[in-house]
């Protein structure tokens, strides 16, 4: 069993809960970024509570009392971990659920079996809501293809005519951030750069872009994981593919590293690394060229859009979660997608037109009825968007309403075929509350302008055009 590794865990230690440091339990925690983490140990983390039953006869049986399902739940594990060099490593796991401490009888110790909802490793937390930071910082996959700037350049001064010169020279220069403000958080997309190599057979340098937020004095862990969470969306819209948490640290201003001769070095904090689930995870990570990008940080307007964004993200938070579900994962079927973004798309219409006025239909003046909502949802993204449809708006409304009736109410042809509604409709409706987002968030034209020219919102141009076709032929 291998020590920690950025995203995955299998070890052996000691563990115990905050109320009961004495009673220490050996066990192995596993963590797999998809799974989640899995406590597999070799007793039970409560002490056995055995009962006296006085029978008739005078004499007296013994049982173990029986846990509670409430008992099942455990919002916070202690574990001590020792590492190769003789290290103690603390860790917090949280959310837990024993899997068969309910069915435990006899009197005897067993094997309890744990399900790990998120782990921290380098600091013991005795409350969920106690676990604060000053700094968090977030690495996502694809960050860098999106923020589409580059440090690095690489020169070969031969090709030059210096023929007695090196054979290549590779320059990493440092790029200033990217910052916005949000609800009292600074938020930066930060330039890395890192050696590659052993200095004697390769070398090389290394640039990424991270995620970095301050919250001062100190900010709750769900605010940090907020922010980084409304971000990780706005990548993989203008990316096109799930922009992946990979990696997530806590920084505490007490949690500090220290110099050789032992004293502290406060300019240099110690890492808390936190494991989660995130989610879905994309299944494909291979680089983002700039020609491939629906938009980049640049078109999108800069930080300040940034900022505008997770203003945004949070009135629509729900909403938008929903939606970006259905990109982060090939699993979900293609009618729950559907129903996912109509659901986000008639609440966001709602959340934004609290006083909608009322409409016309069957001679009375209504409630706006979900056909109306999309067609504002249309004329809201703009005229980018029906050209994207290849169709009347109205009519396109009405449409994407059938489709939805038909899945909620089990109606025909769904009932019968098991199908309702097709890809290119699901994109339709996915592009059309990314593109009412991005509105909202006041994102420049230049943000619509590079996703109408992207190939594949053209493919699906061509496809919504040959449809409406098909249709008006038949």
């Amino acid at each position: 069993m291998n020590d920690i590794k950025p995203d995955r865990l299998d070890f052996l230690a000691y563990w115990w809960l905050p109320e009961h440091p004495k009673r220490r339990v050996p066990g192995r925690l596993t963590w797999d970024p998809d799974e989640g983490g899995d406590l597999q140990l070799m007793g039970e983390l409560r002490e056995l509570e055995i009962l006296d039953n006085h029978l008739p006869d005078g004499n007296v049986q013994k049982y173990r009392a029986r846990p509670s399902k409430l008992d099942r739940h455990y919002p916070v594990i202690h574990g001590s971990h020792t590492t190769s060099t003789g290290q103690q490593e603390a860790y917090t796991v949280l959310h837990s659920l024993s899997l068969n401490n309910v069915g435990f009888n006899g009197l005897e110790e067993y094997p309890e079996h744990i399900t790990a909802g998120a782990v921290l490793h380098g600091a013991w937390y005795t409350d969920p809501a106690d676990i604060e930071a000053d700094r968090a910082i977030f690495d996502l996959s694809h960050l860098a293809s999106w923020v589409d700037t580059s440090g690095l350049e690489t020169v070969y001064p031969r090709l030059h005519g210096d023929a007695d010169g090196p054979y290549a020279v590779i320059k990493g220069h440092r790029l200033p951030a990217f910052s916005a403000a949000h609800g009292g958080a600074a938020v930066d997309i930060r330039q890395a750069l890192e050696h590659t190599g052993d200095h004697e057979h390769t070398s090389g340098v290394e640039q990424s872009w991270r995620l970095v937020i301050k919250i001062e004095p100190m900010g709750e862990l769900e605010r940090f994981t907020d922010i980084a969470t409304d971000i990780r969306a706005l990548v993989t819209i203008g990316v096109g593919k799930t922009a992946d948490i990979t990696r997530a640290v806590l920084q505490h201003p007490k949690l500090h590293q220290y110099k050789l001769d032992g004293t502290p070095a406060p300019g240099f904090r110690d890492d808390i690394t936190y494991l989660n689930r995130w989610a879905h995870r994309g299944n494909d990570a291979a680089t983002v060229r700039s020609h491939e990008l629906y938009f980049s940080l640049d078109q999108f307007g800069g930080p300040d859009s940034i900022q505008r964004w997770l203003q945004t993200a949070t009135t629509y938070r729900t909403e938008l979660r929903r939606v970006m579900a259905t990109r982060y994962t090939d699993a979900m079927y293609l009618e729950d997608r559907i129903m996912n973004t109509c659901a986000a798309l008639e609440r966001f219409d709602k959340v934004r037109r609290p006083d909608a006025p009322k409409v016309l239909h069957n001679k009375k003046l209504v409630d706006p009825w979900f056909a109306d909502r999309i067609f504002e949802g249309a004329a809201y993204a703009g005229s980018g968007f029906e050209s994207l449809i290849g169709e009347d708006a109205q009519a396109w409304a009405k449409k994407v309403s059938r489709v939805r009736n038909q899945l909620a109410h089990h109606d025909d042809p769904f009932r019968t075929t098991g199908q309702a509604g097709e890809h290119v409709l699901a994109e339709q409706t996915y592009w059309l509350f990314a593109m009412c987002m991005l509105r909202a968030c006041e994102a420049p034209e230049s943000t619509f302008e590079a996703i109408l020219k992207h190939p594949q919102i053209n493919w699906l141009r061509s496809q919504a055009e040959e449809r409406l076709m098909m249709t008006t032929t038949d």
